[in-house]
């Protein structure tokens, strides 16, 4: 486990080039912003505001730690924490500054108080997430205090809170994991629908403000329980997927798999996929690289095939697809096209930079191939051995068709070694 202050500073000193700039760049603008931009001063209504949103935020952090600490563990894609809720009425409500400060003892209470204890969660990274997180309260208020405060205040202002946030912190997990998604970049769908749920119940929080202040507690209870929902999705999602790449755990594709065989009435594609010399990779560079090899090598398998095709890891460096409907020629130009976007990969990890990666891939087509999934696996395994026996870096088909007499055009484009 990985709590010392020296840790986390040198894993800031290693971190790729552009990161520190960035990170600095955004606690200079949270720091200095809020006092250059005009604003009203604050009343007396302001401060209880202010003290009731502390309040209750700080109530339905602590009632809610142990799940956010899970669930912040099992994070992979870029967390929505709960505080959205209370720093977007905070912003719409508050003067600039006011709003400024509650967002940063709300995230100092969620790192002594939460977050600290959790592996992977490191200081500068909270301390960058405040800084986003100010930034975005402040784009937020300037663009929905334009306007008079009703249903398009709060629209506007919770659409600008979404981009605004989304966008810097993609720009930063952009600088750290160059070879990550667009998904794994912005959220998935399901984060970002949370995401806008938290910005809903901001807004009612903020006409109950004004309306009816003592019905805020009313707000603890849904705000308290919504983690706990998305907690046991992100659990079912860790259990079926691989934890280092993304895609499905070897288990939950064969089950996948065999569920999509039982009911297919026309032929399905598999592809069994190898990655060329992995050994020697983590030999070179180290297995952390070679994990960021594993992750860019999946990414791009799963950007190559269909949204609905069956992207699993088989084990080590090979990864296997099930394709439903999708015959012998279809499934051989998929596997082409995946082969060659890998050989186009350049990973970049800890300063180094890995090119040259190439794959293997046998593929085999359920019926012709073989019955049962066992089977039409078998004969893809055997292809994919073959291309390996050709000189790597090729697709091997385990049926012939007309004009395919040999090895693909990766071997003629790489000659055995």
């Amino acid at each position: 486990m990985d709590t010392s202050r020296d840790c986390r500073g040198a894993r800031l000193r290693t971190a790729p080039r552009g990161v520190m700039p960035y990170y600095l760049t955004l606690e200079l603008a949270a720091v200095v912003l809020p006092w250059l931009l005009p604003g009203r001063a604050s009343t007396a209504q302001d401060w209880t505001w202010f003290a009731v949103l502390l309040a209750t935020a700080v109530a339905q952090a602590e009632l809610s730690a142990q799940v956010e600490r899970m669930r912040r563990f099992f994070a992979s894609y870029p967390h929505v924490n709960m505080t959205s809720v209370w720093l977007f009425a905070a912003a719409l409500l508050l003067p600039v500054h006011l709003a400024c400060v509650l967002a940063v003892l709300l995230y100092a209470h969620l790192w002594f108080r939460v977050w600290r204890t959790v592996p992977r969660v490191h200081l500068y990274r909270v301390v960058c997430s405040a800084a986003t997180v100010v930034l975005t309260v402040i784009a937020t208020a300037h663009a929905a205090l334009s306007l008079p405060f009703g249903l398009l205040s709060i629209v506007v202002g919770g659409l600008t809170f979404m981009v605004v946030n989304t966008g810097l912190v993609a720009i930063g997990f952009r600088l750290h994991h160059p070879s990550r998604t667009v998904v794994q970049l912005t959220g998935a769908w399901a984060e970002n629908v949370l995401d806008a749920t938290t910005l809903c119940l901001g807004g009612i929080t903020a006409v109950l403000l004004i309306e009816h202040p003592a019905m805020i507690a009313l707000m603890l209870l849904p705000v308290v329980l919504l983690p706990r929902g998305e907690l046991g999705r992100e659990l079912q999602l860790v259990s079926e997927h691989d934890h280092k790449t993304g895609v499905l755990t070897v288990g939950e594709w064969h089950k996948r798999a065999e569920t999509e065989l039982a009911r297919a009435e026309n032929p399905c594609g598999v592809l069994m996929i190898d990655v060329d010399h992995f050994k020697r990779i983590n030999d070179t560079y180290g297995h952390l690289t070679g994990d960021a090899v594993l992750s860019a090598v999946a990414g791009t398998v799963t950007r190559e095939v269909r949204s609905y095709d069956l992207v699993g890891r088989f084990g080590g460096e090979e990864f296997v697809v099930l394709m439903p409907l999708a015959s012998p020629r279809h499934s051989t130009d998929v596997a082409e096209r995946v082969r060659h976007a890998v050989e186009q990969l350049e990973v970049a990890h800890s300063g180094t930079v890995v090119k040259g990666i190439t794959v293997s891939i046998g593929v085999a087509v359920h019926p012709h191939a073989g019955s049962s999934l066992e089977h039409v696996l078998a004969v893809a395994d055997k292809a994919m051995y073959r291309a390996k026996n050709r000189g790597r870096n090729q697709v091997c088909t385990a049926l012939r068709e007309p004009g395919d007499q040999g090895p693909s055009r990766g071997w003629a484009a790489a000659p055995p070694p």
